[in-house]
């Protein structure tokens, strides 16, 4: 008997010892908002892609002046990362790209970093001649702040397009 109680503890005896058993790997779903993000913290950004923006005040020089002219100065972000519009004359388009965290916009205290990165790249529009000289002009200038474009920020509900610095380049309100 001391034979056998000592050949089935060597062995391991009667008792079996449970495998853990696998578990399977875990998924985690990501919703896509629009262009990949390369953003690692700060609030979900507000989405984007799919919306489309009436520019209704846009800055030239050192101050700001509203659409006077009363034409539709639009900008809409495709799903896919295009960047589309019109310049109340000519429309244009191109691609966008986000990248870092959004910080978002706290009511009273602006700062450089509020929003999130954006670049505008690609840009091409069409040269139709346009009805006025007023027009011409609002339209280069409203090429030129996409082109300077390098942050992006939703405040009251309003889409504002910053320079990289914080610069105010133009403000928009939102179109069905």
């Amino acid at each position: 008997m001391i034979a056998v109680t000592l050949i089935l503890t060597a062995c391991g005896g009667a008792d079996t010892i449970d495998e853990p058993t696998p578990t399977p790997p875990t998924t985690v779903a990501t919703a896509v908002t629009g262009p990949p993000s390369t953003a690692s913290q700060g609030v979900p950004a507000p989405q984007l892609a799919g919306t489309k923006w009436n520019v209704t005040d846009y800055s030239q020089g050192a101050g700001i002046i509203t659409n006077v002219w009363k034409t539709e100065i639009t900008i809409a972000f495709g799903a896919g990362g295009t960047v589309s519009g019109s310049t109340g004359c000519n429309d244009y388009q191109g691609t966008w790209e986000t990248e870092g965290a959004y910080d978002e916009f706290v009511e009273g205290v602006r700062d450089a970093n509020d929003g999130q990165a954006i670049r505008l790249s690609g840009l091409t529009w069409t040269e139709i001649a346009c009805e006025d000289e007023a027009i011409v002009e609002q339209e280069e200038e409203h090429i030129d702040l996409l082109q300077r474009a390098g942050r992006w920020v939703i405040i009251r509900g309003e889409f504002n397009l910053r320079s990289s610095d914080g610069e105010f380049l133009f403000e928009a309100e939102p179109l069905p």
